[in-house]
C-alpha cells in the first residue's frame, strides 16, 4: 500500500464507532477499506465468543449484536487473544490482517502481532502503541486506508459527525 494513507480514530463506544462508519457509508467510502477492533470485556459472569449459525458469524455477549451489525457492514469478524490485552474483537480487513501475519515476523509474538497488522495499514511506528492503550482502556479503535484524498475526507467527514472521540494518526 506504497500510495495510501490511513487514519486511527478512537470511539468511546460502540455506538461510536457506529456512527463512524455509517459516516463514511455516508460518503461512499470502500467499506473494504475500514477495520474496527475492540476489548471483548464481560461482566466475568457471562458467556462470550464468536460462533457460526445459518452460515453467518454471530457474537455472544454483551454487545453481540452490535459486532453481528459491524461483521455485516465491514465483511469480515473474528475474535483474538492478544497478550496483554485479552479477548478483543475485530470487524473488516484487519481480520485476514491478523490471521495471516506470520507469527514468526515479529518478535514478542502477541501484541507485536497486533502491531504489526497496524503498521502495515500505513500507521506510523511511533502511534501503533496507541491502539494497544485505548484497547486497554474499552474504546474501541477504527481504522481506514485509502489514497490521500479519501482518507482526508473520511478524517473530515467522521470528525463533522462527532461520531469518533479524536483522530489519533494521519499516516
Amino acid at each position: 500500500m506504497p500510495d495510501s494513507k490511513a487514519i486511527v480514530a478512537i470511539c468511546s463506544n460502540h455506538a461510536q464507532a457506529d456512527e463512524a462508519i455509517a459516516a463514511l457509508q455516508q460518503l461512499g467510502f470502500n467499506m473494504k477499506h475500514v477495520s474496527v477492533c475492540g476489548r471483548a470485556y464481560t461482566s466475568g459472569e457471562e458467556i462470550v465468543g464468536c460462533y457460526i449459525a445459518d452460515g453467518h458469524l454471530k457474537a455472544r455477549g454483551e454487545l453481540g449484536t452490535s459486532w453481528e451489525r459491524l461483521w455485516g457492514r465491514l465483511g469480515e469478524g473474528g475474535l483474538f487473544h492478544v497478550p496483554g490485552i485479552g479477548p478483543v474483537v475485530v470487524a473488516g480487513f484487519l481480520v485476514s490482517t491478523l490471521a495471516t501475519t506470520p507469527k514468526n515476523s515479529v518478535a514478542g509474538g502477541g501484541l507485536a502481532e497486533l502491531e504489526e497488522a497496524i503498521r502495515s495499514m500505513g500507521i506510523p511506528t511511533d502511534r501503533d502503541y496507541v491502539c494497544e492503550t485505548e484497547l486497554r482502556a474499552n474504546k474501541f479503535v477504527l481504522i481506514a486506508f485509502g489514497t490521500p484524498e479519501e482518507v482526508a475526507k473520511a478524517k473530515a467527514e467522521i470528525e463533522k459527525a462527532h461520531s469518533v472521540e479524536r483522530v489519533i494518526s494521519q499516516g
